[in-house]
């Protein structure tokens, strides 16, 4: 999915984590934080792969991509530290908030202009910190965010998707450098944890996403515009039902 949605994979790992990690012993408390950490510390590695794929396709608009990663870095160190003090039911409504309203705007079928590669720097660098201050928040690759701009730019679907792929290492990277050091004192007796990114479940979710995300990428190539965007909105809405399920209905 990361490699196909240019998401990084974190709407697939976060919920992931939230039924996993409660049997690892690790506090209630900190689920949410250790979910969101983690999912940035996987993208770091599935982000790469996603974007070499892509880029020998060559869909990967670097001239955007130049524009927007400064803000991109700074959005996720801000993201990072604004997420060590916000209580995890809130990281929780902010996740299903963000995928929803992605959802919408893809199936609406917006009709947007060309790219125009010429507009303010600063338009893109704006963007670029909000978009990494959302991905740190709820621990995605920050392709939901990113994507729709780049359409709502023009930019074809495709290379929306590919050049978001790309973006998202430096988001992940610079996220998670936020939640190791957000994380150090209140994980400081969990084992196998550096802050809020628990090691096992980084290794086991990248050792099998590093291989499969090319694959994603190639698909995306093969699919038709309008369709992808349609597969990116029924996935990101379903993704959100699961997460509402689990967290506030499967015990009532």
């Amino acid at each position: 999915m990361a490699g196909l949605l240019g998401i990084g994979g974190g709407f697939i790992v976060v919920p992931l984590l939230l039924l996993i990690l409660p049997q690892t012993g690790i506090e209630k408390s900190l689920l949410v934080h250790f979910s969101v950490g983690t999912s940035l510390a996987c993208i770091c590695i599935t982000s790469l792969f996603s974007a070499h794929a892509h880029q020998r396709k060559q869909a990967i608009n670097w001239a955007l991509l130049k524009l927007i990663v400064p803000g991109l870095i700074i959005g996720a160190l801000l993201g990072s530290m604004l997420a060590g003090i916000i209580d995890g039911s809130i990281l929780i409504l902010i996740f299903v908030s963000g995928a929803l309203l992605t959802a919408v705007y893809l199936m609406s079928n917006h009709q947007t202009p060309h790219v125009n590669t010429t507009t303010s720097g600063l338009i893109y660098f704006v963007y670029g910190q909000f978009t990494g201050i959302i991905s740190a928040l709820i621990g995605i690759g920050g392709g939901s965010v990113l994507v729709p701009f780049l359409v709502y730019r023009g930019e074809s679907m495709v290379k929306s998707v590919a050049t978001a792929a790309a973006g998202g290492f430096p988001i992940a990277f610079f996220a998670s450098l936020g939640f190791v050091y957000s994380g150090w004192l209140p994980t400081n007796g969990v084992e196998y944890a550096s802050g809020y990114i628990y090691w096992p479940a980084f290794l086991g979710i990248t050792l099998f996403s590093s291989l499969s995300a090319p694959l994603g990428a190639k698909l995306a190539h093969f699919i038709k515009e309008k369709s992808l965007k349609q597969i990116f909105a029924v996935f990101l809405i379903l993704t959100s039902g699961q997460i509402i399920y689990s967290q506030w209905f499967s015990t009532s």
